[in-house]
């Protein structure tokens, strides 16, 4: 008679993060993150879905964005990291039989080149300090040589902005207005427009 434990490998201990994968750490090793992994009919067409919606916005050249919902353990990282794993072209993913019909349905992918960059909210202060300064971490990670992309340069602007506007108030809020245009009431700033913008 065959025992289950012949079967399936049940570990002797399980911790909380055995089952939670780092997205960063998924495409790192695209084999490992897909060796486990089982595509459903479902996640085929989410697959799918996903990358037709990557394919609008390279054809048009407009951003596109969608939300991935799921609780906690639900596999949203896995999802991403094959899903990364498919954009990047990576072979492991491509010689997935399970992923063959994704594959097959999206051979707009051959030759083109994504800066993929897997990041996380873990310790974040906001979403922007999240996006912004693993961007540049993955960018420098990518090509050292290169200068750091000028991302943050805005912050300095903004904060000169503010030193401007505490001088003298009226005169900043003219300068902000004070281009060549028919604009009329459109082209005059208020405190408050300045704050919100």
């Amino acid at each position: 008679m065959t025992l289950l434990r012949e079967l399936i490998e049940i570990p002797e201990q399980v911790h909380k993060g055995d089952f939670v994968l780092k997205l960063s750490d998924g495409v790192r090793d695209g084999a490992l993150t897909l060796r486990d992994y089982v595509v459903t009919e479902q996640l085929l067409g989410a697959f799918d879905r996903a990358l037709k919606l990557v394919k609008g916005a390279v054809e048009t050249g407009q951003s596109k964005a969608a939300f991935l919902h799921g609780s906690f353990g639900s596999g949203k990282s896995h999802f991403m990291a094959v899903l990364h794993l498919l954009l990047s072209q990576d072979h492991s993913a491509r010689s997935q039989p399970d992923l063959a019909p994704v594959v097959a349905g999206n051979e707009w992918l051959k030759g083109k080149k994504f800066l993929l960059v897997p990041f996380h909210m873990l310790g974040a202060k906001s979403l922007e300090h999240a996006i912004f300064s693993q961007y540049i971490g993955h960018v420098r990670q990518l090509h050292p040589d290169a200068p750091t992309p000028a991302v943050f340069l805005g912050e300095k602007v903004l904060e000169q902005a503010e030193v401007e506007r505490q001088k003298d108030e009226k005169a900043f809020l003219a300068k902000l207005g004070g281009g060549a245009g028919d604009w009329g009431a459109l082209d005059s700033w208020t405190l408050d427009r300045y704050q919100r913008a």
